[in-house]
C-alpha cells in the first residue's frame, strides 16, 4: 500500500518509501508533540491512519489497530491553525529526533536515521511551502 499526503495550494506531494515512514513520521508527532485541543480535526484523522506505529511503540495505551486506516493525508483540507499545528509537531519531533532525545517507544528508528531525516526535512518543507502559499 502507498502512502501519500497532498498539498494543494502548491501542488505537491508527500510520498514516503514505505508505509512504515508514513507512520513513524506522523505518528510520533501525533503521540508526542501535537496539541490535540489545537488540532482536533487532525487528531481525529490522524488516530487510524497512524495506529499500528502507536500499539507497537506503546502497546499498553493503544488498542490492536486491525486495519483502521488509510496511509493518505489531505494537509490543505485542514483549518490553518491545525496545519500550524501540526507543523509545529513534526519540527519539535524532527528536533528531538536529531538530537536522540526520543521517547523508548521510538528508539527503533536509530540505527535508520539517514533513511528517515530526508523524509521529515521533505515533508516539513513541503508543510512550510504550503502554508506559505495559503497566507
Amino acid at each position: 500500500m502507498s502512502s501519500l499526503v497532498t498539498f494543494d495550494a502548491i501542488d505537491k506531494e508527500w510520498l514516503p518509501i514505505s508505509r512504515g515512514q508514513f507512520e513513524a513520521i506522523l505518528g510520533g508527532a501525533y503521540e508526542l508533540y501535537l496539541d490535540r485541543n489545537k488540532a482536533p480535526r487532525f487528531a481525529k484523522v490522524l488516530w487510524p491512519k497512524v495506529l499500528d506505529f502507536l500499539h507497537d511503540g506503546w502497546p499498553d495505551k493503544h488498542e490492536f489497530p486491525d486495519g483502521k486506516g488509510l496511509d493518505f493525508l489531505e494537509f490543505s483540507d485542514y483549518p490553518r491553525e491545525e496545519r500550524i499545528e501540526l507543523l509545529r509537531a513534526m519540527e519539535a519531533y524532527y528536533a528531538d529526533f536529531q538530537r536522540d532525545q526520543l521517547d523508548p517507544g521510538l528508539t527503533w528508528m536509530r540505527e535508520r536515521k539517514e533513511i528517515f531525516t530526508p523524509a521529515f526535512e521533505e515533508v516539513i518543507g513541503l508543510m512550510r511551502e504550503e502554508l506559505a502559499a495559503t497566507s
